[in-house]
């Protein structure tokens, strides 16, 4: 809904459009350092548990950010949100892989991403409606939502008691969130001045993740096993979906730049965008089921660069029939990929893993994501022309066709044998 609104939000709080991408980018720097850590203490603790609070502070975080001043306030009231969101997401998917049989999972995954589009069609219309009112309804409406999840999540997750291991890896935790969150801010600066700190900052990065990686392999149960990226389908799901998020979610902030701030216009069209998701996503999960992720991957990848090419051609000038039929037919690529990302990435490690290996998977997403928001920043600059959002769209079109690559690498039919390999992998 936010992303819909920020032109409202520049105006209200008297900054530049620039300005307020520190409220996408935030959120972006925190879901991408969190998600692993926020995963790991959910396969330990409980995730039924992890959950639960993180629905509470996500309601909290949200009226906090609908009462903001000041842009500043609005981003770190974003950063506590996404703080929660970062529980939310890999122990979600966590708890799915541990409720659900063998076999049965692509569809189910496919289910989730049905609902998760429902929110994603509902958000840009609610929000752009609501901006025309007050963008602080945009936050404010999270709160009745946050708690009716609350009850219902008390009712139907499953407890689980905490698994007893070796001593929790603190330090590599701690670690972890450290090296990730440089380098989310690294990221973010190419798109600004970039200060001695900031490179001071980048060059100690490289070194410190070797240390980390070094000291994660000796822990007896570390934060992030380093043997997770030697299974091929982990690493390849992480991979595609990076390359896919950079074209989807660049698309989801260049497009309302491109409609100069028509709030409406530009939540019908990025609702099309997710639209077909609702229906084909469980279409796509269960392929994946028969033919395994690889081929519905690909498929999408491929249908996704194919309907954001009219975009790149035009720089996002097309009239609202077009535009939204061309971004619905891109969608039905998000819809057969994302289910069989997903599947891949939590089917294929042991199940002591599913929610950190769910957490390092949303924060490839996220980097993914974090890239498309630099991409704009540096291209737009102050005022963004035609040739720049040109060049954006084609970078995003680009993004979505290399995505097929890396799906190469995700198994075929009869995923059956590759659990036992994780197994002895990451043991």
């Amino acid at each position: 809904m936010i992303v819909v609104a920020l032109p409202q939000v520049a105006r209200d709080l008297k900054v530049d459009v620039a300005e307020t991408s520190w409220i996408v980018t935030s959120y972006l720097i925190a879901m991408a350092a969190l998600q692993p850590i926020a995963g790991r203490v959910g396969d330990r603790l409980g995730r039924r548990n992890v959950m639960l609070a993180a629905l509470v502070y996500f309601a909290l975080a949200s009226a906090g950010a609908a009462a903001a001043s000041s842009i500043l306030l609005l981003a770190i009231f974003r950063i506590n949100q996404a703080i929660a969101a970062a529980a939310l997401v890999p122990n979600g998917l966590g708890l799915l892989r541990e409720a659900i049989p063998n076999g049965r999972r692509g569809a189910e995954f496919g289910i989730v991403s049905a609902a998760t589009a429902v929110g994603a069609t509902v958000g840009p219309l609610v929000g752009g409606f609501l901006a025309a009112i007050d963008w602080r309804w945009i936050f404010l409406v999270n709160v009745p939502l946050c708690a009716a999840g609350l009850a219902l999540s008390w009712r139907v997750l499953p407890p689980r008691a905490a698994r007893e291991t070796a001593r929790f890896d603190l330090i590599g935790a701690v670690g972890l969130g450290v090296v990730l969150l440089a380098a989310a801010w690294v990221l973010v600066s190419f798109g600004r001045a970039v200060d001695p700190v900031t490179v001071a900052i980048g060059v100690a990065i490289l070194p410190a993740a070797v240390a980390l990686l070094r000291y994660e392999s000796r822990h007896p149960d570390p934060a992030l096993p380093p043997s997770l990226f030697r299974i091929r389908a982990f690493a390849a799901a992480c991979a595609t979906v990076a390359f896919q998020n950079l074209a989807m979610y660049g698309t989801l902030l260049a497009l309302p730049v491109a409609l100069a701030g028509a709030s409406v216009r530009s939540g019908i069209a990025l609702a099309a965008f997710s639209g077909g998701s609702i229906i084909l996503a469980p279409l796509g999960g269960r392929a994946a089921d028969r033919y395994g992720p690889r081929l519905p991957t690909v498929a999408g990848a491929l249908l996704l660069g194919v309907g954001l090419t009219p975009l790149a051609i035009s720089a996002g000038q097309l009239p609202l029939e077009l535009l939204a039929g061309t971004l619905a037919f891109a969608g039905v690529g998000l819809a057969l990929t994302f289910p069989s990302m997903r599947l891949a990435a939590v089917e294929v490690v042991p199940e002591r893993y599913a929610a950190l290996a769910s957490g390092v998977f949303s924060t490839s997403r996220y980097f993914g994501g974090m890239l498309g928001s630099i991409a704009i920043a540096i291209a737009l600059g102050g005022s963004p022309s035609i040739d720049s959002l040109r060049a954006l769209f084609w970078l995003f079109t680009a993004a979505a066709f290399a995505a097929a690559i890396p799906s190469l690498a995700l198994p075929g039919q009869g995923m059956a044998h590759v659990e036992p390999i994780a197994e002895e992998v990451a043991g």
